[in-house]
Protein backbone atom coordinates (compact mmCIF):
# COMPACT_ATOMS: atom_id res chain seq x y z
CA UNK A 1 0.00 0.00 0.00
CA UNK A 2 1.38 3.34 -1.05
CA UNK A 3 0.49 5.29 2.14
CA UNK A 4 2.12 2.36 4.50
CA UNK A 5 5.94 2.12 5.33
CA UNK A 6 6.84 -1.01 7.44
CA UNK A 7 9.53 -1.09 9.30
CA UNK A 8 10.20 -4.54 10.54
CA UNK A 9 12.94 -5.39 13.73
CA UNK A 10 13.77 -8.67 15.00
CA UNK A 11 12.91 -7.99 18.70
CA UNK A 12 11.02 -5.03 20.42
CA UNK A 13 13.95 -3.50 22.19
CA UNK A 14 15.57 -2.75 18.32
CA UNK A 15 11.81 -1.59 17.22
CA UNK A 16 11.52 1.06 20.83
CA UNK A 17 15.06 1.91 20.15
CA UNK A 18 15.37 2.73 16.01
CA UNK A 19 11.55 4.55 16.78
CA UNK A 20 12.93 6.71 19.56
CA UNK A 21 15.79 7.87 17.13
CA UNK A 22 13.20 8.80 14.37
CA UNK A 23 11.02 10.86 16.80
CA UNK A 24 13.81 12.81 17.97
CA UNK A 25 15.15 13.63 15.13
CA UNK A 26 11.36 14.57 13.75
CA UNK A 27 11.37 16.89 16.38
CA UNK A 28 14.54 18.50 16.56
CA UNK A 29 14.34 19.23 13.21
CA UNK A 30 10.54 21.01 14.02
CA UNK A 31 12.26 22.84 16.60
CA UNK A 32 14.76 24.00 14.47
CA UNK A 33 11.89 26.16 12.09
CA UNK A 34 9.73 26.96 14.82
CA UNK A 35 9.63 28.00 18.56
CA UNK A 36 7.95 24.55 20.06
CA UNK A 37 6.89 21.04 18.30
CA UNK A 38 3.82 19.06 18.91
CA UNK A 39 4.06 15.32 19.60
CA UNK A 40 1.12 13.26 20.07
CA UNK A 41 1.80 9.59 22.08
CA UNK A 42 -0.45 6.74 23.19
CA UNK A 43 -0.57 5.32 26.43
CA UNK A 44 -1.59 1.42 26.73
CA UNK A 45 1.48 -1.32 27.32
CA UNK A 46 3.45 -1.56 23.93
CA UNK A 47 4.61 2.19 23.94
CA UNK A 48 5.53 1.96 27.66
CA UNK A 49 9.41 1.01 26.61
CA UNK A 50 9.72 3.64 24.23
CA UNK A 51 9.42 6.70 26.77
CA UNK A 52 12.76 6.13 28.71
CA UNK A 53 14.95 6.01 25.09
CA UNK A 54 12.69 9.21 24.20
CA UNK A 55 13.41 11.09 27.69
CA UNK A 56 17.25 9.97 27.14
CA UNK A 57 17.45 11.64 23.77
CA UNK A 58 19.05 14.97 24.06
CA UNK A 59 16.19 17.79 23.42
CA UNK A 60 14.60 20.63 24.38
CA UNK A 61 12.00 19.11 25.60
CA UNK A 62 10.79 22.48 27.79
CA UNK A 63 10.04 23.18 23.83
CA UNK A 64 7.92 20.52 23.45
CA UNK A 65 4.03 20.23 23.58
CA UNK A 66 3.24 16.80 24.64
CA UNK A 67 -0.50 15.67 24.30
CA UNK A 68 -1.50 11.50 24.66
CA UNK A 69 -3.35 10.29 21.41
CA UNK A 70 -6.32 9.88 23.55
CA UNK A 71 -7.47 9.93 26.83
CA UNK A 72 -9.97 7.58 29.25
CA UNK A 73 -12.35 9.71 31.26
CA UNK A 74 -10.87 9.65 34.74
CA UNK A 75 -8.85 11.39 36.89
CA UNK A 76 -5.80 12.85 35.85
CA UNK A 77 -3.71 10.94 38.58
CA UNK A 78 -5.31 7.72 38.08
CA UNK A 79 -3.61 4.64 37.04
CA UNK A 80 -5.23 4.28 33.99
CA UNK A 81 -4.45 7.94 32.51
CA UNK A 82 -2.43 8.27 29.62
CA UNK A 83 -1.78 11.82 30.71
CA UNK A 84 -0.14 10.02 33.98
CA UNK A 85 1.52 8.01 32.06
CA UNK A 86 3.40 10.60 29.73
CA UNK A 87 3.85 12.91 32.28
CA UNK A 88 5.93 10.40 34.42
CA UNK A 89 8.06 9.26 31.03
CA UNK A 90 8.58 12.73 30.02
CA UNK A 91 8.34 15.36 32.76
CA UNK A 92 10.29 18.24 31.28
CA UNK A 93 7.88 18.57 28.53
CA UNK A 94 4.78 20.20 28.55
CA UNK A 95 2.36 17.70 28.61
CA UNK A 96 -1.33 18.84 28.01
CA UNK A 97 -3.86 17.27 30.03
CA UNK A 98 -6.88 16.08 27.75
CA UNK A 99 -9.64 17.03 30.70
CA UNK A 100 -8.62 20.69 30.65
CA UNK A 101 -10.22 21.31 34.16
CA UNK A 102 -13.60 20.01 32.54
CA UNK A 103 -16.47 19.22 34.75
CA UNK A 104 -18.13 17.00 31.59
CA UNK A 105 -16.80 14.67 29.10
CA UNK A 106 -18.35 16.34 26.45
CA UNK A 107 -17.17 19.89 27.53
CA UNK A 108 -13.72 17.92 27.93
CA UNK A 109 -13.90 17.63 24.59
CA UNK A 110 -14.69 20.77 23.33
CA UNK A 111 -11.65 22.50 25.33
CA UNK A 112 -9.21 19.94 23.88
CA UNK A 113 -10.46 20.30 20.70
CA UNK A 114 -9.50 23.84 21.10
CA UNK A 115 -5.76 23.07 22.24
CA UNK A 116 -5.10 20.89 19.74
CA UNK A 117 -6.27 23.02 17.00
CA UNK A 118 -3.91 25.38 17.94
CA UNK A 119 -0.92 23.13 17.96
CA UNK A 120 -1.80 21.95 14.39
CA UNK A 121 0.49 20.99 12.18
CA UNK A 122 1.57 19.05 14.77
CA UNK A 123 5.32 17.40 14.36
CA UNK A 124 4.11 13.97 15.22
CA UNK A 125 1.63 11.55 16.08
CA UNK A 126 2.72 8.00 17.07
CA UNK A 127 -0.72 5.67 17.53
CA UNK A 128 -0.79 2.20 19.40
CA UNK A 129 -3.42 -0.32 17.70
CA UNK A 130 -5.43 -3.45 19.59
CA UNK A 131 -5.92 -6.70 19.00
CA UNK A 132 -9.65 -5.57 17.65
CA UNK A 133 -8.24 -3.12 15.22
CA UNK A 134 -8.58 0.17 17.33
CA UNK A 135 -6.26 3.03 17.38
CA UNK A 136 -6.88 5.88 19.52
CA UNK A 137 -9.96 6.04 21.14
CA UNK A 138 -11.80 4.75 17.90
CA UNK A 139 -13.11 1.28 18.26
CA UNK A 140 -14.92 -0.95 16.18
CA UNK A 141 -18.91 -1.02 16.41
CA UNK A 142 -18.73 2.07 18.40
CA UNK A 143 -21.32 5.39 17.77
CA UNK A 144 -20.39 7.65 15.40
CA UNK A 145 -17.26 5.39 14.17
CA UNK A 146 -18.24 5.85 10.48
CA UNK A 147 -17.95 10.03 10.78
CA UNK A 148 -14.78 9.54 13.17
CA UNK A 149 -12.75 7.69 10.55
CA UNK A 150 -13.25 10.37 7.33
CA UNK A 151 -9.93 11.96 6.85
CA UNK A 152 -11.88 14.29 4.92
CA UNK A 153 -13.81 15.19 7.69
CA UNK A 154 -12.85 18.76 9.84
CA UNK A 155 -10.60 18.02 12.55
CA UNK A 156 -12.44 17.47 15.61
CA UNK A 157 -12.08 15.65 19.36
CA UNK A 158 -14.91 13.46 20.15
CA UNK A 159 -16.39 11.64 23.33
CA UNK A 160 -15.53 7.91 22.50
CA UNK A 161 -17.16 4.64 24.02
CA UNK A 162 -14.53 1.65 24.63
CA UNK A 163 -16.38 -1.81 25.03
CA UNK A 164 -14.38 -2.50 28.20
CA UNK A 165 -14.45 -0.16 31.21
CA UNK A 166 -13.37 2.63 31.87
CA UNK A 167 -15.61 2.74 28.67
CA UNK A 168 -15.81 6.97 28.60
CA UNK A 169 -13.02 7.66 26.52
CA UNK A 170 -11.72 11.51 24.23
CA UNK A 171 -10.23 11.03 21.10
CA UNK A 172 -9.24 12.87 18.04
CA UNK A 173 -11.00 12.05 14.58
CA UNK A 174 -9.05 10.71 11.75
CA UNK A 175 -8.39 13.55 10.34
CA UNK A 176 -7.05 15.47 13.53
CA UNK A 177 -4.38 12.55 14.10
CA UNK A 178 -3.50 13.04 10.24
CA UNK A 179 -2.62 16.57 10.52
CA UNK A 180 0.61 15.78 11.07
CA UNK A 181 4.21 16.35 9.50
CA UNK A 182 4.78 12.67 10.72
CA UNK A 183 2.51 9.74 11.23
CA UNK A 184 3.51 6.53 13.15
CA UNK A 185 2.03 3.18 14.22
CA UNK A 186 3.92 0.67 16.89
CA UNK A 187 2.33 -2.24 17.11
CA UNK A 188 3.79 -5.45 18.55
CA UNK A 189 3.05 -9.54 17.92
CA UNK A 190 2.05 -11.72 15.15
CA UNK A 191 -1.75 -10.90 15.91
CA UNK A 192 -1.26 -7.33 15.43
CA UNK A 193 0.78 -8.12 12.24
CA UNK A 194 -1.83 -10.19 10.69
CA UNK A 195 -4.47 -7.06 11.19
CA UNK A 196 -1.49 -4.87 9.34
CA UNK A 197 -2.21 -7.22 6.40
CA UNK A 198 -5.77 -8.21 6.32
CA UNK A 199 -8.17 -6.68 4.06
CA UNK A 200 -10.93 -6.46 7.01
CA UNK A 201 -13.08 -3.30 7.66
CA UNK A 202 -11.96 -2.41 10.66
CA UNK A 203 -10.34 1.13 12.12
CA UNK A 204 -6.99 0.09 11.53
CA UNK A 205 -7.67 -0.35 7.97
CA UNK A 206 -8.89 3.56 7.40
CA UNK A 207 -6.06 4.63 9.20
CA UNK A 208 -3.61 2.95 6.43
CA UNK A 209 -5.40 4.02 4.02
CA UNK A 210 -6.14 7.19 5.32
CA UNK A 211 -5.21 8.84 1.35
CA UNK A 212 -3.91 12.13 3.20
CA UNK A 213 -1.10 11.48 5.52
CA UNK A 214 1.57 8.28 4.50
CA UNK A 215 2.06 5.88 8.02
CA UNK A 216 5.25 4.71 9.44
CA UNK A 217 4.65 1.73 11.20
CA UNK A 218 7.05 0.00 13.45
CA UNK A 219 6.59 -3.73 14.12
CA UNK A 220 8.55 -6.42 16.40
CA UNK A 221 7.28 -9.88 17.35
Amino acid sequence: MPDVVLHEFPDRSACCQQLALDLAAVLRAALQQRERASLLLPGGSSPQALLPLLAAERLDWARVDLSPTDERWVPAAAAQSNYRLLGEGLPLARVLDPRQGAATLEQAAQRWQACLQHLQPFAAVLLGMGEDGHFASLFPDMPGLSAALDPQAAPAVLAALAPSEPRQRLSPNLAMLCHSRWLGLLAFGAAKRQLLEAPADLPLQALLGNGRQTVQVYWAP
